[in-house]
């Protein structure tokens, strides 16, 4: 606790400031005056917890200096010590708001009682002025501990005029890797809106572990206007500084108790990053806006990615990826069909790769479909093609001593086994005939083409039935079958249960 000392008798002035540290070593003396004008002055400057003063003073007496204190709002405890009993003198004093009133000869017992009171009711006032500060009361509203309690409404509303119905909006702004490298710049940008903001007032929490911020704008004028310009002015001068990741969102509530469901929904939608890009501010109007279509799938990419593979062009690979991302967002898609896509033309490459003697291909494209499914940027989608493409590419091990005929033979069986290609266009392709193809293909691997291509389809559905949530439809296009009813049959056959049964035994 920090006191200042205001007496303009020096042996009692020079006791009290001596006093205070053996009384407590929490008690700091901030300062000592002779007079009331000279304290008036040393309270502006030093903005104590505590002011001891004397009533008669020369220049200003205490109560006028106190007078001058409260006038001026500097909030500080006051303290009257003085010789005279006079009951105007104490009722003055009261009325300005003082803690104590002590007369001279002053006991030291009863000095130290009456700190030890004061220093406990700044704490009591702290801790209410924590638990309504804008940090504490919009931190519990965002993670949901803000209770419905009609006190603490009615405080809130004395104290900032925050009524229980207020329109509130949540501007967020997500950086990713990118936090530490722009973290500066967007809390200067942030503050600069809390300062300068026309039409609304706002506060801005720092969530460091999810590198991000979570802007509240509150009294708000025009909610609309607002969010025209945050998507005009500041989503424009942020871009322009941040490169790499950057999702921007924006969501409206009414009521400080609204605020966590509003913000969950604003999170929910930053995969639309994944379609408008990073100079969008995604809002539910901005999804209102746009008209989405279902998805085709690019089998013409898929091709081009799997040649990238094959020719181990990394280059390529990457260029593939970017066509890719084009297409979906040309159409527009929404951000679940890009995932399914992405997530059916990572099982094809891996399952390829596999074949072929990657070993790291089928773990590597695990880690890569959790990057899918959490994506909520194509930044972090670039960020694992390159592992990916070593996981595709690097083999560990001498390939199995077969043809280069029967080699080539299955290499197009695995890059279009689920496009329906035939023995007979595969011989058409090696120059032979496919009595002759068919004959080495069963002599050199042990099965027969069709039982190849069935075992190709039906480990493709395990895969993408314990890796992925997509429909049996979904995969059944994705391995080859035009009928879901035709894949549950055959894949029955051979594993001996239905693929939702073995989903939900193996999941």
């Amino acid at each position: 606790m920090r006191i200042v000392v205001v007496e303009d008798e020096a042996p009692i002035r020079e006791g009290l400031g001596n006093i205070l540290a053996k009384l407590d070593d929490s008690y700091e003396l901030a300062g000592k005056a002779k007079s009331g004008k000279e304290g008036l002055e040393l309270v502006r400057k030093t903005k104590p917890d505590l002011v001891i003063l004397d009533i008669r003073m020369p220049d200003m007496d205490g109560l006028t200096m106190l007078a001058h204190i409260r006038e001026e709002k500097i909030d500080c405890r006051a303290m009257v010590l003085s010789a005279y009993s006079d009951f105007d003198y104490a009722k003055r004093a009261i009325e300005l708001g003082i803690d104590n009133y002590l007369l001279k000869p002053i006991k030291v017992t009863e000095l130290k009682r009456v700190l030890k009171e004061i220093e406990e009711s700044i704490a009591r006032d702290q801790s209410k002025d924590h638990l309504l500060s804008l940090e504490h009361v919009f931190l519990n509203a965002i993670t949901g501990q803000l209770e419905n309690d009609e006190q603490m409404a009615a405080l809130l509303k004395e104290k900032y005029d925050l009524s229980e119905d207020e329109p509130i909006a949540i501007f967020g702004v997500g950086m990713g890797s990118n936090y530490e490298k722009y973290r500066k710049y967007v809390q200067m940008a942030m503050a600069d809106m809390e300062i300068h903001g026309k039409g609304f007032r706002a506060y801005t929490i720092e969530f460091a572990r999810r590198q991000s911020y979570v802007m509240i704008l509150y009294h708000l004028e025009d909610v609309e206007k607002t969010r025209a310009y945050i998507e005009n002015t500041i989503v424009p001068m942020l871009c322009s500084k941040i490169s790499g990741k950057l999702i921007l969102s924006w969501n409206e509530c009414r009521g400080l108790l609204k605020i966590r469901d509003a913000v969950m929904e604003a999170d929910q939608r930053t995969e639309w990053n994944l379609i408008f890009g990073k100079k969008a501010l995604i809002s539910r109007q901005k999804l209102e806006e746009v008209k989405t279509f279902p998805l085709k799938y690019p089998l013409s990419l898929e091709d081009q990615a799997k040649e990238s593979v094959d020719a181990k062009d990394e280059k390529a690979f990457q260029a593939v990826w970017k066509k890719f991302r084009d297409y979906c967002r040309e159409v527009p898609c929404t951000p679940q069909d890009m995932k399914e896509a992405m997530t059916r033309l990572a099982f094809h490459l891996s399952y390829v790769a596999a074949e072929v003697g990657a070993e790291e291909a089928m773990s590597g494209t695990q880690r890569f479909l959790k990057v899918i499914s959490e994506a909520a940027s194509w930044v972090d989608i670039e960020d694992r093609l390159d592992a990916f493409f070593t996981d595709l590419t690097q083999k560990n091990y001498e390939e199995e001593e077969v043809s280069l005929l029967i080699q080539k033979a299955l290499q197009y069986t695995k890059q279009y086994y689920n496009q329906g290609i035939t023995l007979e266009e595969i011989a058409e392709k090696l120059h032979v005939s496919e009595e002759y193809l068919s004959s080495q293909f069963k002599k050199e691997t042990g099965s027969t083409f069709s039982e190849t291509i069935r075992r190709y389809r039906i480990e493709n559905v395990k895969e993408l039935l314990l890796k992925s949530s997509l429909k049996l439809n979904q995969i059944a296009d994705m391995v080859g079958y035009s009928d879901p009813k035709y894949m549950s049959k055959v894949f029955k056959e051979e594993v001996g249960m239905l693929p939702l049964e073995y989903r939900k035994k193996n999941g």
